[in-house]
């Protein structure tokens, strides 16, 4: 069992530190995601949301993964509270979402938001009150710089 494990977490970190064109198939930029997002998902959903908390998840593997090595940050999940709707109406209060899984070369990069940012989600929902299945989100900055639904809402 213990060999089994050594194996793993080996396995893990040698795929953490390969390049990105190594560990990620196919790297899809900001904009690619909210395009793809758009035209996958007829009943697409889009909020610009408050922040209302962030944190890190921590479990055992990630602290390992973590020792092995220092560059590694934690995935993180987020509570936001909906400040208005872009794109559709009727949305839950509150959404929340992780992000950060996955080898950094698939995930961009983008940092842990703090209380009160302003973040667009892109999501879909079976009704105003149910559960959110957030597909892409992103700092209402960068969004904005590839979605002009954005600059045309929000100020």
């Amino acid at each position: 069992m213990k060999q089994i494990k050594a194996t793993l977490c080996a396995t893990v970190a040698t795929m953490m530190l390969m390049q990105p064109a190594q560990a990620c198939r196919v790297f899809r930029s900001p904009e690619q995601r909210i395009k793809a997002a758009y035209a996958g998902h007829a009943d697409l959903r889009v909020a610009l949301v408050r922040i209302t908390d962030a944190r890190h998840l921590y479990h055992p593997i990630i602290q390992k993964l973590q020792r092995l090595n220092a560059k590694y940050e934690a995935p993180w999940r987020v509570t936001a509270s909906v400040i208005k709707m872009i794109v559709s109406d009727g949305s839950p209060e509150l959404l929340a979402f992780d992000r950060g899984w996955g080898s950094g070369a698939c995930d961009d990069g983008t940092a842990m938001p703090r209380r009160g940012d302003r973040w667009v989600v892109y999501y879909t929902s079976t009704s105003s009150i149910g559960a959110a299945q957030v597909l892409e989100s992103y700092p209402l900055a960068s969004a904005s710089l590839v979605d002009s639904r954005l600059r045309e809402n929000v100020r």
